[in-house]
């Protein structure tokens, strides 16, 4: 971010600005109002920490300055009670923070107020993205490789765990390359058996196979000009493998059932949580495939690997169910923080909004305590059955299914880690009352 940060107490100022330059952030200090003048160009910053009891100057008569010169300016009033935070939001303050300031919770909130950057001319790289908010070295790194690699036609291919936001950064990549204003078109490999896969990339014409009644296009050519995403890569059957290698090699292709070979102007990135080495070593993955997929790799952390990031995760997310649903602002206490941060996270991303939601909505307090995550705490919901106890055999069904389809990618997954077909999920569905199949598709992917 780029911040002005505007205090008397040059000790308090100068740690506040060390903090976040080590979190890679650009500050300008400034100690009164006269000193605004420096700063001819204020749409260039975004956002001002303002120090309320400023010695100087009078705050609020600064603060209405700034509105004057930018209306549009985001300013955090640095306050010591709650008498000086009505004050601050009174005179017009977008948000107040109490002192002494803790860095990174300072930092996520003036993230989430902070307008979006003005990005460089020259600059070959987005100013950044709002979907991804991040204080990890790890996540910093992953992105600047996207974002390096978004405007070339390079295929990609998106490593890690299940939930960590890999079909995310996949549209993030596309929406920041020279395609994108071109079509973003996601295929889920492992979801259809092998002909109606074929036919769902490839296309077909009428009477190529049972049920073909009429012509279809296929992903291929609905993403022509645009970006096809394969998610879950490792999946696919070895025959559709060979006619995805000649697709990458040659840019051409034919439809079911039909001889007229086509062409295909589209990048190609693919995720896979599975480790394509060991499935070429066993005769899974086609080695040649796996290089011409493997152009450039980016490995996404998993959430317990950037820790530095799951308060302020939680609070997007908080924010985010606040103005979407309308209802009151959760805040998460010291404990909750605690909580949440020594979880393991298994789920990660997915998992992590699951159960801030859940909290969110089930709790009727502003403030959120580690108690309204059970989850955390190494117990399940009051009321939830346990291995063991002397309930029924179809509520320890629905219970399993619930927590599994809370943590899947996708109604597809949770019946393939069911061991069920997605027909038989169905129907167990229809047995749960309130059980809501929208709610198992991922957040991220």
């Amino acid at each position: 971010m780029k911040l002005v940060l505007i205090g008397s107490e040059s000790q308090n100022r100068r740690l506040v600005s060390l903090g976040l330059h080590r979190r890679g952030d650009e500050t300008c200090q400034l100690t009164r109002r006269a000193e605004l003048a420096r700063l001819p160009a204020l749409r260039e910053w975004q956002v001002v920490l303002l120090d309320w009891d400023l010695r100087t100057d009078g705050a609020a008569e600064l603060l209405r300055e700034l509105h004057e010169r930018d209306p549009e300016l985001p300013v955090v009033a640095i306050v010591t009670n709650p008498s000086a935070a009505a004050q601050a939001r009174t005179a017009g303050a977008t948000e107040t923070v109490f002192k002494p300031i803790n860095i990174d919770e300072g930092r996520a909130l003036l993230q989430r107020v902070a307008r979006a950057a003005k990005p460089a001319a020259s600059a070959a790289e987005p100013a950044g993205d709002t979907r991804f908010i991040t204080q990890s070295a790890a996540m910093e790194q992953v992105l600047a490789m996207a974002w390096r690699v978004a405007p070339t036609s390079a295929s990609v291919l998106l490593l890690g765990e299940n939930g960590t936001g890999k079909s995310m950064l996949a549209r993030a990549v596309h929406e920041h390359s020279t395609r994108a204003n071109g079509p973003f078109i996601n295929v889920n490999c492992p979801c259809l058996q092998p002909q109606l896969l074929e036919s769902e990339l490839f296309g077909h014409v009428r009477g190529a196979f049972t049920g073909a009644v009429s012509d279809a296009v296929g992903k291929v050519a609905a993403a022509e000009g645009g970006t096809l995403f394969l998610d879950e890569v490792g999946e696919l059957p070895p025959e559709i493998q060979a006619k995805l290698l000649r697709l990458l090699q040659e840019r051409c292709y034919e439809r079911l059932g039909e001889a007229q070979t086509r062409r295909a102007d589209i990048r190609v990135i693919a995720a896979t949580n599975r480790d394509l080495r060991q499935r070429v070593a066993a005769g899974a993955f086609r080695e040649d495939l796996y290089y011409r997929l493997n152009v450039i790799t980016i490995e996404m952390p998993s959430l317990r690997g950037r820790p530095e990031d799951i308060v302020p995760l939680a609070e997007h997310f908080l924010e985010t169910l606040s103005q979407s649903a309308g209802g009151p602002r959760r805040r998460l206490t010291l404990a909750a923080r605690e909580a949440l941060v020594a979880h393991s996270w298994p789920g990660n991303l997915r998992e992590l909004r699951n159960l801030v939601e859940r909290a969110a909505i089930l709790c009727d307090r502003e403030w959120l305590d580690a108690t309204d995550f059970p989850e955390l705490l190494g117990r399940t919901e009051p009321g939830s059955p346990q291995v063991g106890e002397f309930v029924t055999l179809e509520a320890l069904i629905e219970a399993h299914i619930r927590q599994v389809t809370a943590r899947a990618e996708s109604y597809e997954q949770a019946a393939r880690i069911l061991g069920i077909d997605k027909s038989t999920l169905y129907r167990w569905r229809k047995r749960f009352e309130n059980f809501d199949p929208t709610n198992v598709e991922a957040f991220v992917g």
